[in-house]
């Protein structure tokens, strides 16, 4: 009898213990979960440019182009997806490491409209995307004044620049907001201290930020520190080249007491996912 207790008194602990710890597995995240996002944030590791691909369901928005030998690289990661279709090709800016591959993309790609800023620029790589602009159907909008479109019920507010001329082609930049739910994504491009503070001085410059795609690949302006200090954002996404030359003592020194979570896609691509409350970074 006394044999019979033991043996059901240590099946019972056996079950207890499996039981607990399937409990444990089952609440730790699974890889599965990656399958909530609403919106999925791509940052490639293209060096010191940008390329910055957007997915929401069917839809796909892609922020600046990188360089024109990343052109490869990046229809690979569309056609890996089955992209066939870009509704919104956003050029924040016309420097060959944010307009490099842009031709590429509206040769391989349906595009529906491209969104620049009203600015010329000459250069090879601005004539070859107005050799390919003209080669296809995609509207063309340079953007005058800050324009907005929401896909999936996810929103985008694009900031133009606000005077016709300046001194710098980096503060041509247009800067980019993605609402997602309860979620905020800033998408920078190369702006520096003259467009970082005509964004301050809007409404959306008023607005806490998840995530903040740092302008300029690590430049230091002086406007950052109040950005940071009105964005509070929990992740710092800074797209950087070889050895992080770019990248000054000053934005280091912001970046460490601001206390967000910073990732470097010298380091890696880096994917951001939102399901519309939580924001999640991987690289």
């Amino acid at each position: 009898m006394k044999k019979t207790w033991r043996f059901w008194a240590i099946i019972v602990i056996l079950l207890f213990i499996i039981s607990g710890c399937a409990g444990e597995t089952d609440s730790r995240p699974k890889e599965t979960a990656a399958q909530d996002w609403v919106l999925k944030v791509t940052f490639l590791d293209t060096g010191k440019s940008d390329c910055i691909i957007m997915e929401m369901g069917d839809f796909v928005v892609v922020n600046d182009t990188a360089d024109a030998d990343d052109a490869a690289a990046i229809c690979a990661f569309l056609d890996e997806r089955g992209v066939e279709r870009i509704e919104y090709l956003i050029l924040s800016h016309f420097d060959k490491d944010h307009i490099g591959s842009a031709a590429a993309l509206l040769s391989k790609y349906e595009v529906g409209c491209v969104l620049m800023p009203d600015h010329e620029e000459d250069s090879e790589p601005y004539l070859m995307l107005t050799q390919a602009l003209a080669q296809t159907e995609a509207e063309e909008r340079r953007l005058v004044e800050d324009y907005s479109f929401t896909l999936a019920g996810i929103t985008f507010t694009v900031d133009a620049p606000e005077e016709d001329f300046y001194d710098d082609d980096n503060n041509y930049s247009l800067i980019t907001t993605v609402s997602c739910g309860e979620t905020r994504f800033l998408l920078m491009g190369d702006a520096l201290k003259k467009r970082t503070g005509e964004f301050l001085d809007s409404d959306a410059g008023e607005e806490r930020y998840d995530l903040i795609k740092m302008p300029h690949h690590g430049d230091y302006n002086k406007k950052l520190p109040e950005l940071f200090a009105l964005a509070r954002p929990e992740y710092v996404i800074l797209t950087a080249g070889e050895e992080r030359v770019r990248v000054d003592d000053k934005t280091i020194e912001l970046l460490g007491q601001s206390g967000s979570q910073v990732f470097y896609t010298d380091e890696g691509t880096v994917t951001a996912l939102s399901d519309g409350r939580t924001v999640r970074v991987m690289q």
